[in-house]
């Protein structure tokens, strides 16, 4: 939408999937050879189609890279309840950074939460029904947010119906 530029970075198969800080620091400084300015990081946890989630600890070495970096933090974490192992259980970006001391009070760190029912709650991918949860952005910065999302999104009736009872209720009918 404003010319961006993608910056790849890959998982770490032989150590659980996990998403190695030296392989974004990596990533970001070649980016930035190229005179890419990073912004964000976009991590889909748990991942899809394998249901592996990361670490904590690797969830903490992210939240301390995105704050060190100044980058917005976007987790996608639309596949909460898709785990397949109870190995390794999922944990929310936003509880982690709350844990870390990361609160929106303290100017550290901006997170952007990504949840849906379509993939979340029912599994049903027609009802496109969706929700962020932003942390530690400026009112101003909010306001373009809420006027960008209001341009170019028009949930469907159903899809706006399951997230009604989602919130009202905490599950589906």
């Amino acid at each position: 939408m404003l010319n961006g530029n993608l910056a790849p970075y890959y998982l770490d198969e032989a150590n659980g999937w996990a998403l190695s800080v030296r392989e974004l620091s990596d990533s970001l400084r070649k980016a930035q050879a190229k005179g890419v300015a990073v912004r964000g990081l976009v991590v889909i946890n748990p991942g899809n189609p394998t249901g592996q989630t990361l670490s904590k600890e690797n969830m903490q070495e992210i939240v301390q890279f995105c704050s060190d970096q100044g980058l917005v933090l976007c987790a996608d974490e639309v596949y909460q309840e898709n785990i397949w192992t109870s190995e390794r259980p999922f944990y929310s970006f936003r509880k982690v950074a709350y844990e870390m001391g990361f609160t929106p009070e303290s100017n550290k760190l901006q997170l952007a939460s990504f949840h849906s029912c379509s993939k979340g709650f029912l599994g049903e991918c027609g009802l496109r029904g969706g929700y962020v949860e932003t942390h530690g952005f400026g009112a101003d910065v909010m306001a373009q947010f809420v006027k960008q999302a209001s341009v170019s999104l028009c949930s469907n009736t159903i899809g706006m119906r399951e997230l009604y009872l989602v919130r009202t209720w905490g599950r589906l009918f």
